[in-house]
């Protein structure tokens, strides 16, 4: 009876461990077929649970000149906000200099132009001076030649009468004739002024004021309201 027991034991002893490899076998092939990550799953929630976050905050490293990242970064920053303005600066500093020549070029050029028209303008009128003095040499020139058989013009009217009397109308036209045809001047010395051989013929003998030795002898003509002319000159 007592064997029968332990034997009986036994075999349940043996079915149990039988029953228990076979489990552990099975769960053993099932973790050989799972995948990685539903292995590593239970531990990443373990890891976030245990994990403890930390506050969010800028980690200053001391550089070896030492100064701290931040400072670094910050000295960059204001390097290139210092650089920015400077070119901004450069830049308006540029475009003043380009506004400035731009000015000064055009003063230049305004200048010039005046220069230029003033020079022109003060050319012209020497051209015209030069203009009328030929002009006035010409005329003179012309002057200057003797009157001869031509009526210098006369204001007298009506009748003629010769007249020998020294400031007289008539008188004074006989000398504007001996001067045109002689080309004397008014300082002429006057020698004679006499009847020519009819009332309306007269002859003279001139001379230059204070040339004695150089005379003229000039014959006149009238001619009805055209006034004297001067037919003959012998010096």
């Amino acid at each position: 009876m007592s064997r029968s027991r332990r034997n009986s034991s036994r075999n349940k002893t043996k079915k149990r461990n039988v029953v228990l490899f076979s489990a552990l076998g099975a769960v053993l092939i099932g973790l050989l077929f799972l995948p990685k990550d539903a292995l590593l799953m239970g531990n990443d929630d373990k890891s976030e649970k245990h994990q403890v976050k930390e506050p969010k905050h800028s980690i200053v490293k001391l550089q070896p000149d030492g100064t701290t990242k931040e400072e670094k970064s910050s000295d960059s920053e204001n390097k290139q906000k210092n650089d920015s303005e400077s070119d901004d600066s450069s830049n308006n500093s540029n475009i003043d200099q380009n506004k400035e020549a731009d000015k000064k070029q055009k003063a230049e050029e305004a200048q010039k132009a005046e220069e230029e028209a003033q020079k022109a303008a003060e050319a012209q009128k020497a051209a015209d001076a030069k203009k009328a003095a030929e002009a006035k040499k010409k005329q003179q020139a012309a002057a200057d030649q003797p009157t001869i058989n031509k009526p210098i013009g006369t204001s007298q009217t009506g009748p003629h009468t010769s007249s020998y009397e020294e400031g007289s109308v008539d008188w004074n036209e006989k000398l504007k004739a001996i001067r045109l045809a002689t080309g004397l001047d008014e300082n002429m010395t006057v020698w004679k002024i006499a009847n020519g051989g009819s009332p309306q013929k007269s002859v003279a003998e001139v001379s230059p004021d204070g040339k004695s030795d150089q005379r003229y002898t000039v014959n006149l003509e009238w001619v009805d309201k055209k006034g004297w002319k001067v037919t003959n000159v012998q010096k």
